[in-house]
């Protein structure tokens, strides 16, 4: 019911929310008292018990939607678009956080590389796009869009090259929408280091990876929600890139 949502309730828009550092942002905001639109692309692993209570709280709404489609990316700022004017609110941030990847592999035929890249492209490029033109006349004056991108936007990885210029696109376009909506809304950007490995990542790698950090350890993904607070209160920061990478970026590469 519309009295059930508290107008004045801070409310964030974060996207690849379903699992790992996304989901992570998800349950934190909610536990601060946050309103969280939670965009995720095939599943979304917060609990169903969670999500009914604060759904009925009147604070969490989940959109599915795959960001590689034109029409899905149509349909998800219509959503988002359609809640906020239902319950007259607006929102303090968008997070854009959903990311895919995989090496660059020569072998596959053209087509798949092809396809591969695009792929890359609008989940990187072209949805932040679309989603901020599409929302940022929502975001309250002083408000942020925070992008998450990667320390190899701006040191390159042979291997992930395709998957590197995607994200290189991506802070690119943010520092462009720093100029575009200032000073209404501020934009930032957080390049992420060895946050969490995956499963499939072997000790050996895993060893290699923070032997080139300075902190020398995985960081987890608290650094990071915590990168964020710090960009949501930073009234007079816009346009900067923030490194959350335990050094990664600044170690001496000479000796890797």
């Amino acid at each position: 019911m519309k009295e059930q949502i508290p107008s004045t309730l801070p409310t964030l828009f974060i996207t690849g929310a379903g699992r790992r550092l996304g989901l992570h942002l998800v349950e934190h905001y909610l536990s601060q008292g946050w309103r969280v639109i939670a965009h995720y692309h095939s599943s979304n692993d917060l609990a169903e018990s969670l999500q009914a209570q604060y759904k009925s709280e009147g604070r969490y709404l989940a959109v599915q939607a795959d960001l590689a489609c034109v029409a899905d990316i149509e349909v998800l700022v219509q959503q988002v678009n359609d809640y906020l004017t239902q319950y007259s609110i607006s929102l303090d941030a968008i997070i854009h956080n959903a990311s895919c990847f995989w090496p660059d592999d020569h072998s596959l035929p053209l087509a798949t590389r092809w396809q591969q890249s695009e792929r890359l492209q609008a989940v990187h490029v072209l949805a932040p796009q679309a989603l901020s033109s599409g929302l940022v006349q929502r975001i309250k004056p002083q408000g942020s869009i925070i992008a998450i991108t990667d320390i190899y936007a701006e040191l390159p990885n042979q291997r992930f090259a395709s998957y590197c210029s995607a994200k290189a696109g991506l802070q690119n376009l943010a520092l462009s929408w720093a100029q575009q909506f200032a000073p209404q809304v501020r934009v930032n950007i957080i390049q992420p280091g060895p946050i969490k490995f995956l499963p499939e990542h072997s000790e050996s790698y895993q060893k290699m990876v923070l032997s080139q950090s300075l902190l020398g350890k995985e960081l987890g993904y608290e650094p990071i929600q915590q990168g964020i607070d710090y960009l949501l209160q930073a009234t007079a920061l816009t346009g900067s890139i923030v490194k959350i990478d335990g050094g990664r970026s600044t170690a001496n590469r000479y000796q890797q």
